[in-house]
């Protein structure tokens, strides 16, 4: 597939791979997390934000607006959009000379992906660095993804990706195919909790994180635990996830990630509530605590957080 959906595009990431790193960001999810720090991701298709905050109340985006969605709220501080008439056109978008309103995603080609890969590869030469695929849900859109990749590969530039490993066992392969090394997230081992906070039970997800180790023993895996109170930070999950990296025969390493907010502003941008506002940020102490049970001179990967 030559085209796809993409949701942006960051430049010189230090994080998700060795070395500096572009990465693409591709749109649409099956998993809804409820502590999803980019909820921009969920939808496959483009849509609207308003930052509030950026906004001069000009009247422009209401005046242009061929549905008629748009007016001004009550107390006059905000443009309110009416869901039920907005048609997602965009043009309101379009006239905003602040980007107060503006579109998360976009449809792009491959080769227009590749011209913006291109322009940082003097960092990937330095800095031992590459292009990692994120999302969303790469998997989604495998066939774009694994074009893209294959692109990267034959220009002799590093690829890894961040996959969820939900959905057809075909869609990891072809994307695996071309990757240098991976990351996968595990989220929560126990099937029905993680359908309580994802949507969607685990055994799809488990079960395709064994069969890419074992067909691919060579790419380097990365798993990858959110730890959240109350969810996935006890000792059973902790425990229970050690022992299935430890089947794994790719497995290099098991990187935990503390619990925190740092997306959630992101919700009030897309006019959707965040249902763990309540819940506070873990610290890297509290999380080393959590993972300090963990005999790591017995496991065949590192532990990190």
């Amino acid at each position: 597939m030559d085209q796809g959906t993409v949701l942006r595009i960051e430049k010189i990431s230090p994080n998700d791979g060795s070395g500096l790193r572009t990465v693409v960001f591709l749109k649409g999810c099956p998993l809804h997390c409820q502590w999803c720090s980019t909820p921009e991701s969920q939808s496959a298709k483009p849509e609207l934000y308003y930052k509030q905050p950026k906004c001069v109340h000009c009247g422009r985006c209401i005046t242009n607006c061929p549905q008629h969605a748009l007016s001004v709220s009550r107390d006059r501080r905000a443009v309110v959009r009416d869901k039920n008439r907005c048609i997602q056109c965009f043009r309101c978008a379009g006239v905003c000379l602040t980007e107060a309103v503006g579109v998360y995603g976009k449809s792009m080609t491959v080769q227009e992906v590749m011209q913006e890969i291109r322009k940082e590869s003097l960092f990937y030469f330095f800095s031992g660095g590459g292009v990692t695929l994120s999302g969303g849900d790469v998997l989604l859109q495998a066939e774009f993804a694994a074009e893209i990749l294959r692109n990267c590969r034959e220009e002799c530039i590093d690829t890894t990706a961040e996959l969820d490993m939900f959905g057809p066992y075909d869609n990891v392969r072809i994307v695996l195919e071309h990757l240098d090394s991976v990351y996968v997230d595990v989220k929560v081992m126990d099937s029905l909790t993680h359908k309580k906070w994802t949507g969607v039970g685990n055994e799809t997800i488990l079960d395709n994180i064994r069969r890419a180790s074992e067909e691919f023993p060579d790419k380097p895996l990365c798993v990858r635990v959110p730890l959240i109170p109350g969810v996935s930070d006890t000792e059973e999950n902790i425990q229970s996830t050690v022992e299935f990296c430890r089947k794994l025969p790719s497995c290099r390493e098991l990187e935990f990630l503390p619990y925190h907010r740092l997306g959630s502003s992101t919700y009030e941008y897309l006019d959707r509530p965040y249902g763990l506002q309540e819940l506070e940020p873990m610290s890297v102490e509290a999380a080393e605590e959590k993972i300090r049970m963990i005999d790591r001179t017995s496991l065949p990967f590192a532990v990190k957080i």
